[in-house]
């Protein structure tokens, strides 16, 4: 009996190891973001290093289990799976980790510091490049002595400059793809935004703070008693100052005035100057503050520091409304109706004075926007009806109903910069599993549905860029989110193993996103498949178009599975050809998808996913068939591939047919001078054979050079670069109009232009 017993503890054990949680190692929640985590994880590893516990025999073991579990974790795609899955067995055999004092002194030197924004990839693209504020960036490197050497100073320039500008660091050993792109060669470099200013002074506190404010668009207007009375119907804060020098010094004026911008107007009077002003309005140093455009007397504030300053002018503000049960559900009513205001809502539980404070700045920084906030302990069917399960969230409630949660920095910036983005998307809402069912696959109707991980950075990319394009597309296909931390067994129910993961559900049929996380790309992938460019064949469609071609007709078709990633990665190429092909009414792009006919791609040969093949000009039926076997498949090699099947109209020339065909003319020729060996030349040919064909109907001819056995005449036109494109006009008798355009579409406008003007010029002349 004790060998059994003794034989389930040994069972046991390894299970119970497979199944730790990555976040109670750490000691954070799920939807912690970097930065918490390596937190979490340096004070865990500053305590627990095998280094600091040579007593302890298992402390190896135990630092391994917290190192692995940050690996995973801090890694977005690591982290995906181990949220879908669970622990990867190959994530075990994770056993390297740095010395002690690696953890202590160069781990994350910028976490510890409220005032600093650790920045990734993903948030300076979203909070620096997209954003409104000013930054002032440090790039450095953890392994840098100057970089260490530096941070004291950034520091306490940080905490000087709170409010004023935002301050952040960038860890190149993490991101060097970001400090590559941001051009960055040297650390620590210092680069001020939005203007992207490489900081080159001195490097001293006083330095920095120098070159901020002198940078700074903010005004601290000089006031007199002729001039005061034009600024009395609207907030205005007023600092007095006289020899004594005991207010508020000009560099906290400038700093209040940054803070404040958009709040209400700063001003100063200079009370030397102004002594009797000075008297009348009760002060000679000092600040006085009017909150409001009805105030008429003013309240002084004792503060002298800007930061101080700040949080009094606040604290004068109204407070937003404490939003009940009943009031939001009249709200929610009010703006399903059509009310035009958005709300944007603040949920905490307990009292947070600062974001109280913060709130009081968005009536400001968000004209035609309601603010109120909801305490979920008061209010918590309300919370856990909108499954919010984390404290504070902001959120915003739209015109039609529709609503979405901020995943983002808790600064107000960062907040008010997302509720102008989501206000004006009406149509992209939060799903819960109720609402995904009623709303989506359900449906008759459209809707693309992106499910999501707050922590992930191609998500947090990916969701302004939906919002931008709900704007174009309007209720025609509303967009849904999905949060996967909260609803992770619907997303587990959805099959989705990657984030972010976006679909089309429309019916029974679902379509999945897969092009560049771009507002234009996700237009185009909803319209190609609203108005099909491409057909998909069925067994029965199959036959009764491409098994009957005639001779005339070239088809081009993609013979796929939905699973296949390459197809995935095919398919928006695929919608793209067929678009630039679209002027060839000869060419016909089909796709065929094997997972739905199986018995037609067998019957055809089809072993592999994706397989292209075009039947030919010239041939009947499937009597003729060409394999695609290149390695690229995006769009323009895909043509290019495509154009050597179809006979060229463009007509070869030399100098006798020259001048003899185009000299003189009454119509217009386009000529395209190349090389042979020229692989621009052979990159153009395709896009020169199209031109061509579009010209043909408008009455233009094309033809072309070999400049290689025509290299005299070539010389003897000032062709000195290949290809050349020239325009020559009727009668032309000069060296012709060389034209820059190489696609095309640009090029047909260009001639089209030029032929239109040359003609109304004539025309005017006779």
């Amino acid at each position: 009996m004790t060998k059994y017993l003794l034989f389930l503890i040994l069972l046991a054990t390894p299970t119970t190891f497979c199944n730790e949680d990555y976040y109670e190692l750490l000691g954070v929640n799920k939807d912690a973001d970097n930065r918490e985590i390596r937190k979490a994880f340096k004070k865990l590893a500053v305590s627990m290093h095998p280094d600091k516990n040579k007593d302890d025999k298992d402390a190896h073991d135990k630092f391994v289990k917290i190192a692995r579990a940050y690996e995973t974790l801090k890694d977005p795609d690591l982290r995906k799976h181990y949220d879908l899955y669970g622990e990867d067995n190959q994530n075990k055999n994770h056993q390297s980790y740095q010395s002690w004092s690696y953890y202590r002194d160069n781990f994350g030197i910028y976490d510890d510091d409220p005032e600093i924004v650790t920045l990734t990839r993903a948030e300076f693209e979203q909070s620096v490049e997209n954003g409104e504020d000013i930054w002032f960036i440090n790039f450095y490197s953890a392994m840098c002595s100057h970089c260490h050497q530096l941070a004291p100073t950034w520091r306490k320039f940080a905490q000087r400059m709170q409010g004023v500008i935002r301050v952040g660091a960038v860890n190149c050993e993490d991101d060097w793809v970001l400090c590559r792109n941001q051009f960055i060669q040297s650390y620590p470099s210092l680069v001020y935004y939005p203007n992207g200013e490489k900081f080159r002074g001195d490097r001293s506190e006083d330095g920095l703070v120098e070159y901020v404010l002198s940078r700074l668009d903010v005004e601290v207007r000089e006031v007199s008693p002729s001039t005061w009375p034009s600024y009395e119907n609207e907030p205005r804060l007023l600092f007095f100052s006289d020899f004594s020098g005991d207010g508020p010094s000009e560099e906290t004026r400038i700093k209040v005035a940054a803070m404040l911008d958009g709040l209400m107007m700063v001003s100063h009077v200079d009370c030397e100057k102004f002594e009797n002003f000075c008297e009348k309005m009760g002060a000679s140093s000092g600040t006085a503050v009017w909150p409001t455009k009805s105030d008429l007397n003013p309240v002084f504030l004792p503060g002298l520091e800007a930061q101080e300053i700040l949080n009094q002018v606040l604290s004068q503000l109204p407070e937003p409304a404490l939003i009940s049960l009943q009031d939001f559900e009249e709200l929610r009513g009010r703006l399903e109706e059509g009310a035009s205001e958005p709300w944007l809502l603040y949920f905490h539980i307990g009292e947070m004075e600062s974001a109280r404070l913060d709130l009081r700045k968005f009536p400001a920084k968000l004209p035609g926007m309601r603010i109120g906030r909801v305490n979920c302990g008061q209010s918590h069917h309300l919370c856990s009806n909108l499954h919010i399960h984390r404290y504070p969230v902001y959120g915003i409630f739209k015109q039609g109903g529709s609503y979405e949660l901020y995943h983002g920095r808790s600064s107000a910036s960062d907040v008010a910069q997302f509720a102008r983005q989501s206000s004006k998307a009406q149509y992209v809402t939060t799903l819960t599993p109720d609402e995904f069912g009623a709303s989506a696959p359900l449906s008759s109707t459209p809707m693309l549905v992106d499910f999501f991980a707050p922590w992930c950075p191609p998500c947090m990319r990916l969701l302004p860029e939906l919002r931008q394009a709900s704007q174009i597309l309007g209720p025609t296909v509303p967009v849904g989110t999905v949060d996967c931390t909260v609803h992770a067994g619907l997303c587990r129910q959805m099959g989705v193993n990657s984030y972010p993961t976006t679909r089309l559900y429309n019916g029974s049929r679902v379509d999945h996103f897969s092009g560049e996380h771009k507002a234009n790309s996700i237009v185009e992938f909803l319209q190609d498949l609203m108005s099909p460019v491409v057909q998909e064949l069925d067994s029965e469609t199959f036959y009764e178009t491409l098994g009957k071609k005639n001779e005339g007709e070239m088809w081009l078709v993609d013979y796929f599975a939905p699973w296949c990633g390459p197809c995935q990665q095919l398919a928006p190429q695929w919608r793209k050809l067929a678009k630039m092909l679209s002027d060839l009414t000869m060419i016909k792009i089909a796709s065929v998808n094997c997972e739905k006919h199986s018995d037609l791609c067998s019957q055809h040969g089809i072993r592999s996913y994706p397989s292209i093949r075009l039947y030919p000009l010239g041939s009947r039926g499937l009597s003729q068939v060409a394999l695609y076997s290149g390695y690229h498949r995006d769009a323009h090699t895909l043509r290019q591939w495509v154009m050597d099947f179809v006979p060229s109209i463009v007509e070869d020339l030399d100098e006798r047919s020259f001048n003899k065909i185009v000299r003189g003319s009454s119509k217009p020729w386009v000529i395209d001078f190349y090389a042979p060996w020229c692989g621009h030349c052979t990159v153009f040919a395709p896009e020169f054979d199209l031109a061509a064909r579009k010209l043909e109907t408008t009455g233009v001819s094309s033809g072309k050079v070999d400049c290689q056995d025509h290299q005299p005449f070539c010389q003897h036109l000032g062709v000195r670069a290949y290809p050349t494109v020239r325009l020559f006009l009727p009668d032309e008798r000069g060296d012709g109009i060389e034209l820059s355009s190489r696609s095309a579409d640009d090029l047909v406008q260009v001639v089209k232009s030029m032929w239109t003007s040359g003609t109304q010029n004539q025309h005017d002349e006779l």
